[in-house]
């Protein structure tokens, strides 16, 4: 499926187990749900598809939390703290992926679908379920609370990223996209 490993790194950047039960229960609800989509083209698709998964990962949340969870306000790093499943161990990929689970979780789900998805804006608007202007605002937002983690990050440990990591998309753009991870072999 060509879909997987997007899914799969949208999920398993944000849980620490059940990502394929999210990936599962998010293909089985695009076909459930298929009557409701009326998209004309693969991009269309996309913003239905990361919409749903958005759902599920919300709803995995609400379920596993033990109080209720605002997730424009709340943080991976408040949910559950863990080292970074997202990134491999070069120090820029990492002061990215904790800067990352510090923001707020609807923050990092806009900047991921953004930056490793190449969503447009106007997808994002689509699978976020929020109007265009809105999207561009809480994109800038997300983009500032990001550079104020790692600016954080840095002054807490060795300046190694300097003036690149505060500009933001230059830089992001410079790392490995995260790993895709192949579709599980299910065959006995």
């Amino acid at each position: 499926m060509r879909h997987f490993p997007g899914l799969y790194r949208f999920f398993a950047g944000k849980v620490t187990r059940d990502v394929d039960d999210l990936i599962q229960k998010t293909l089985l609800a695009c076909v459930e749900g298929r009557d409701r989509f009326r998209g004309d083209g693969q991009a269309s698709f996309r913003s239905y598809l990361y919409g749903i998964a958005r759902h599920m990962l919300y709803g995995h949340y609400r379920q596993h939390a033990h109080d209720r969870i605002d997730v424009l306000e709340t943080s991976l790093e408040d949910l559950a703290p863990s080292p970074s499943q997202v990134m491999d161990g070069a120090a820029a990929e990492h002061m990215l992926a904790a800067a990352l689970r510090r923001i707020p979780v609807d923050a990092q789900v806009l900047l991921e679908l953004h930056y490793w998805e190449g969503m447009t804006h106007q997808e994002l608007a689509d699978s976020m379920e929020i109007s265009l202007g809105v999207v561009k605002g809480r994109l800038a937002r997300a983009k500032q609370q990001l550079r104020a983690q790692i600016t954080q990050l840095q002054a807490l440990g060795p300046a190694s990223q300097g003036e690149d990591a505060l500009e933001l998309d230059r830089w992001v753009a410079s790392l490995p996209r995260p790993p895709a991870v192949a579709a599980p072999n299910r065959d006995p």
